[in-house]
């Protein structure tokens, strides 16, 4: 902790004294007021009693950002990064892990709209007004799944005022990546119709290496376009119409590698088969930007989205909002996940999403003494996961008792979940004001949603590498092959109906206008589902109960010394009962993960930002957090490759550890940043601005299970943004490098199949330096 603490003083000084030469005195300034819209109406961040970071639109083109993902690095107490199954989305320890069937705990929301599957999170973050990350549940405001915390995005509105936009174009010479993006907007009546719209292009050549095939992956093609209209119907009523569409193509997209081969003893390679013919061919195995696979590996995923939204405000009056969407999204991933160049095992999985939203909500006047919120909320969706596992190493086994199945190899176990889900919610705030500087806050959601899942699963025969297409073995065949696999032919149907009032008090105590103190209670509920690998057949084991929580929060805000300082700070405890817990199970020829419900989760801890502006030349920021989450009673948790290995030496049929006071994935100890900003005049047409950050959190695991061989090592990465360009920021040319000593970070680990003790992982991009231009007009 000492060295952190050492390089954030010894970052901060080196960027100040080698600024600071040469640079005369400047005014004094005060930090940005910061508007949100996380209880559904527009807010000073000081007067909403919730911990979250904002980011605004023109930062997240500074710094490169185009995905939740490249976010996530710089708020403390939150970690998104791709996965082989699902993408891994913790806020404070909180997340829904590696099952397609989840709704993510931590829930992703644009102008309001719910996404949450967690492949729709990899939407482009094109044209923004800002991202609010609101750690902690959020299930008044935005429903019940947001249990863990919710992500907030904003799109930029037409201007019904002026003409505007920008374009943008970068190289990242790393992952060999241009990337351009622009949009443009403004009346075509003035006061009465404006337009605006806005597209994004990229393509990345990738950033690993396939010693195999010669090849650099993942590359990635991504195209988006969004167009919205804004009709000024009569004074105070808007209509804002928005569609827009993304695509998404890849090869090798989470490019998996084989790590640890040979594992440590008491592992023996003797009767793998990956990790063996590794051995034998001297691929190398370390955790780097290295890898080997078949050829053939593709995803891709298209999306898009329309929305309605007839708003009044509130200046007169009360404010009302109706607003009404559709979306749908398709997925699709095809995977070599031995970490070798043959055939052993790999998978291929597919999924889509059809979503139609309706909300009412009404907002109590401006400058009305008791403030209200009230609205209605339905959701109807119809989504499918399809996966096929393939087991082509399995085809020495075929003899003796399996020798019937030979003829039909290679196996394969293909498995499907079709739901339909009914959701309703109604919910309302009140905020009275006791005296002047003491107010408190009452809100309740009610919240019913129901669930139809049918789900079916087959052994069967592969058609081509990959199991695109298959045909279902003979009947009699099935309990053969569901010796190897795992897998039970069965076709299942159940159902999830949840219903719970979700209470929520807060008081807020305002010293002067710009200190406040905050203290808030609230119930998170996310509704029970299906696992999306169910394989046994059993009815009871396809849906899991739903997950509660009782938060509790306390914290401070405030603007001090002429208004040159921001501090936050906020301590939270947070109960978690029934948690929805994903684990790995291994068979014979197989690792597939299921969903249970864990007795219960606890996280707490303590957040802190400070940002500091002793002039309009300098600002200097930290935010930190402390994190403590541990389970509470889970005795029957998924094992590491050691306690399988030992659970089989005895005899033992099955095998399960107690995580009971332990922590969860990506739950580091501490999280933080320490970061400075600068910008100078040159002359009376040109600027120059730098931009440093240091980033760091301690160590964490990746794996439910918490194997230790796969568990994250502390890191520190330093980001660097150095720009020239018009004084009125009409035209800007940068550099920008994020994790310039290139950290290797792990974003997922597997044990490998039949190769136990070896593991298949994912790592985070490294390194990136990019050349940018940006024009606003």
């Amino acid at each position: 902790m000492m060295k952190i603490v050492k390089r954030k003083h010894a970052l901060l000084q080196s960027v100040a004294i080698l600024l600071a030469v040469g640079v005369p005195s400047v005014a004094s300034a005060q930090v940005e007021e910061i508007v949100v819209t996380a209880q559904k109406r527009e807010q000073s961040i000081r007067d909403v009693p919730i911990s979250l970071a904002v980011i605004s639109g023109d930062d997240l083109k500074k710094r490169q950002v185009s995905g939740i993902q490249d976010l996530a690095n710089s708020v403390p107490n939150v970690f998104v990064s791709k996965g082989t199954v699902s993408d891994n989305i913790y806020i404070r320890g909180v997340g829904s892990g590696s099952n397609a069937g989840f709704e993510q705990a931590v829930a992703t929301f644009v102008d309001g709209i719910y996404h949450g599957r967690s492949r729709y999170t990899q939407s482009a973050l094109v044209d923004l007004e800002r991202v609010e990350v609101l750690r902690g549940p959020q299930t008044i405001y935005f429903g019940n799944n947001a249990i863990g915390g919710a992500f907030s995005v904003t799109t930029k509105k037409p201007s019904l005022k002026d003409w505007g936009g920008y374009a943008l174009a970068s190289y990242e010479f790393e992952g060999n990546e241009p990337a351009v993006e622009a949009a443009v907007g403004g009346p075509i009546v003035e006061d009465k119709l404006a337009v605006r719209i806005a597209g994004r292009y990229s393509h990345l050549g990738g950033y690993i290496k396939n010693d195999s095939t010669g090849k650099d992956n993942p590359k990635i093609k991504d195209r988006f376009i969004r167009g919205s209209a804004l009709w000024q119907m009569a004074p105070g009523w808007t209509t804002l119409v928005k569609a827009e569409y993304g695509k998404q193509d890849s090869i090798a997209p989470f490019a998996a590698q084989l790590t640890d081969c040979p594992p440590a003893a008491p592992f023996s390679t003797a009767a793998t088969f990956s990790c063996a013919y590794a051995l034998a061919t001297n691929q190398e195995s370390k955790f780097d930007y290295h890898r080997q696979s078949e050829p053939g590996e593709f995803g891709n995923i298209k999306a898009s989205e329309y929305m309605v939204k007839i708003e009044r405000e509130n200046i007169d009056g009360p404010g009302l909002v109706a607003q009404a969407s559709y979306s749908k999204m398709d997925f699709q991933i095809v995977a070599d996940t031995d970490g070798v160049p043959a055939s052993f095992f790999n998978y291929n999985s597919s999924e889509y999403l059809k979503q139609s939203t309706v909300e009412l909500r009404i907002v109590s006047p401006a400058q009305s003494k008791i403030e209200y919120v009230a609205g209605v909320y339905y959701l109807h969706s119809k989504a499918g996961i399809g996966t096929t596992l393939n087991f082509p190493f399995a085809n020495v086994l075929l003899a003796g008792p399996l020798a019937p199945l030979a003829p039909f190899a290679p196996l394969a176990g293909d498995i499907d979940l079709r739901e339909k889900e009914n959701a309703f919610s109604a919910f309302g705030s009140v905020t009275y004001p006791l005296t002047d500087k003491f107010s408190i806050t009452g809100a309740l959601r009610y919240t019913h949603s129901k669930k139809t899942g049918t789900q079916s699963a087959t052994n069967a025969q592969a058609l081509d590498t990959y199991g695109l297409s298959v045909v279902p073995l003979p009947a009699g065949l099935q309990p053969v092959a569901a010796f190897l696999t795992g897998f039970v032919d069965h076709t299942t149907q159940a159902r999830v109906s949840d219903g719970v009032f979700l209470p929520s008090v807060s008081a807020q105590y305002k010293a002067n206008r710009d200190v406040s103190f905050y203290a808030k209670y609230s119930k998170g509920f996310k509704a029970g589902g299906f696992d999306a690998v169910e394989l046994t057949g059993i009815p009871d084991r396809l849906s899991y109960a739903p997950e509660k929580v009782n938060a509790f929060e306390a914290g401070l805000k405030s603007v001090l010394f002429d208004r040159s300082v921001s501090f936050n700070l906020s301590v939270f405890r947070s109960m978690y009962k029934d948690l929805q817990q994903s684990v790995t199970q291994f068979t014979a020829t197989s690792a597939f993960i299921t969903v249970t419900n864990v007795g219960g989760l606890r996280t707490q801890g303590v957040e802190a930002e400070l940002v500091w502006r002793p002039n309009d030349r300098f600002e200097f920021g930290s935010d930190f957090a402390l994190l403590d989450a541990s389970y509470r009673n889970y005795a029957n948790a998924g094992c590491t490759a050691l306690q399988a290995l030992q659970a089989k030496a005895a005899g033992k049929i099955g095998c399960s550890q107690d995580l009971s006071g332990r922590s969860p994935p990506f739950a580091p100890k501490y999280t933080g940043n320490v970061r400075a900003a600068f910008n100078q005049p040159l002359n009376d047409a040109l600027k120059f601005s730098a931009n440093a950050m240091l980033s760091f959190a301690g160590s964490y695991d990746v794996s439910p299970d918490k194997d230790p061989v796969t568990r994250q090592k502390s890191w520190r990465k330093i980001d660097l943004r150095l720009g020239i360009g018009d004084i009125d920021d009409k035209w800007t040319l940068a550099f920008v490098g994020t994790n310039l000593a290139n950290v290797k970070v792990s974003g997922s680990a597997t044990g490998v199949v039949a190769s136990a003790g070896s593991f298949t992982r994912t790592i985070l991009r490294g390194r990136t330096l990019a050349a940018q231009a940006q024009v606003k007009f």
